[in-house]
């Protein structure tokens, strides 16, 4: 048999295991999520979100426990590992693909790495490059990379899905160990430069999003909001992981911050943050209170546009209703987001207005790959409490309109995301009150 032809007949019989082997590995979680439903009870509609996104039905059933969920996203992670394991003996075997492999780490796009590795043809022995010295093994970076995108995964299904902590564990130590470990596994035995290393934690942390869109996890807008802040300290930890593997310290001490883990997350959740924030700002109106009196308890949409705060799927005001008039009557303000409901504590006319939010909707509309996200930071985490107009006759028959807002904030470290939430209501707040300045019954 000449070189050409068995090189021909080991490249198809190559590219057709593998494809067997990855196929049956991808289609293990479809079979996973509809034995999961056979055992719910629950129907499950096998139409094209379900194979390009398997987690997604179990992920939008209604009160699922968070045991299922969780063990849902621990099988994909299984998949995931097993699948990415394969695809770099396939990448070594073709001496190419390298990246590709690394992309199976993640669902929905593992589809598209692995057939693109099947198609992927081996370079011949004399085409390939010579190797000089001892280079690092491209497995070595492989698993470093795994390594930090899995603890992401981990870290936000058992922080946020299973314990409802939003704090230090997930926002701050986090970030900082998925850099830690990434940094030093690369880097342990086979050096490589600042530059290959932070490389390597800026993949983890890529595929690590990625992932976590796909799984239904998190959307888009909190993972950009959050990553100034996990950039950092992500790049922190694999400076430090790479200087202590340089300087060969024990391989299990980087991941003893990882088993300590669990314990921040339960802290979090025990003791979370109650940041108040209480709202203050005034306009001059140039008509008499009573008609902006009038104004203020139509039914009426607010016009301004909401701007960054609706670009970032944050809950915005869009119109007011009253049912029934003086205290103790019902306000339906509705935002973007749904329609909160509002009782009235203080009523008097041309004078003050004032409610206390009784059910308010989610605080932001996630962007996914999903219709809609389930993640428990959307309710409780952010409260709106009382909001009061003041109105306060003015010389010349203007009034001045005053509102104040409480809001109350529940995710650490607040030190971050209070500036956040403070500016997110400001805008807020400006539109309803430029609104109401420029309502045309307002006009003298």
């Amino acid at each position: 048999m000449t070189g050409p032809t068995r090189h021909l007949r080991s490249g198809i019989s190559g590219a057709i295991l593998y494809a067997l082997a990855a196929a049956g590995l991808i289609l293990s979680q479809h079979a996973m999520v509809a034995l999961a439903f056979r055992a719910l009870g629950a129907p499950l509609a096998i139409d094209d979100h379900f194979w390009l996104f398997p987690m997604r039905q179990l992920a939008m059933l209604p009160d699922i426990s968070p045991l299922v969920a969780v063990g849902g996203f621990a099988f994909c992670l299984a998949i995931s590992a097993a699948l990415v394991r394969l695809s770099l003996r396939r990448a070594e075997r073709l001496d190419r693909g390298f990246a590709l492999a690394l992309t199976t780490m993640v669902p929905t796009l593992q589809i598209v790495a692995a057939l693109a590795l099947v198609l992927l043809w081996p370079r011949r022995a004399d085409a390939m490059p010579e190797r000089v010295g001892d280079p690092a093994p491209p497995h070595q970076l492989a698993i470093g990379v795994l390594a930090g995108m899995a603890l992401i995964v981990a870290a936000v299904a058992v922080s946020a899905l299973t314990m409802g902590a939003y704090g230090w564990g997930l926002f701050v130590a986090t970030p900082f160990l998925v850099g830690l470990i990434t940094g030093f596994i690369v880097n342990y035995g086979h050096g490589r430069s600042a530059a290959e290393t932070l490389s390597a934690v800026a993949a983890a942390g890529m595929l690590g999003t990625m992932a976590l869109l796909m799984l239904a996890l998190e959307g888009l807008m909190c993972v950009i909001v959050i990553l100034p802040l996990a950039a950092g300290l992500a790049i922190i930890g694999g400076v430090i992981g790479r200087a202590a593997a340089k300087r060969f310290v024990d391989p299990a001490r980087p991941f003893y911050g990882v088993a300590l883990l669990p314990l921040v997350f339960l802290l979090d959740a025990a003791m979370p943050p109650e940041l108040p924030i209480a709202t203050h700002a005034s306009t001059v109106i140039d008509a008499p209170a009573a008609i902006v009196w009038d104004s203020l308890t139509a039914d009426r949409p607010v016009a301004e546009p909401p701007g960054l705060v609706g670009t970032a799927g944050l809950a915005y005001p869009v119109a007011s209703r009253l049912a029934g008039e003086g205290a103790g009557a019902y306000r339906h303000g509705v935002f973007s987001t749904g329609t909160a409901e509002e009782r009235i504590t203080v009523w008097r006319p041309a004078r003050t207005l004032a409610f206390r939010v009784v059910r308010q909707p989610p605080a932001m509309e996630e962007m996914s790959p999903y219709r809609k996200l389930k993640t428990p930071h959307l309710t409780g985490y952010f409260d709106t409490g009382e909001t009061r107009f003041d109105l306060a006759p003015l010389a010349g028959g203007r009034t001045r309109l005053t509102v104040r807002a409480d809001h109350v904030l529940r995710i650490d470290p607040v030190l971050y995301w209070g500036p956040i939430a403070r500016w997110a209501i400001g805008q807020n707040v400006g539109r309803v009150l430029t609104t109401y300045a420029e309502m045309p019954s307002a006009a003298p």
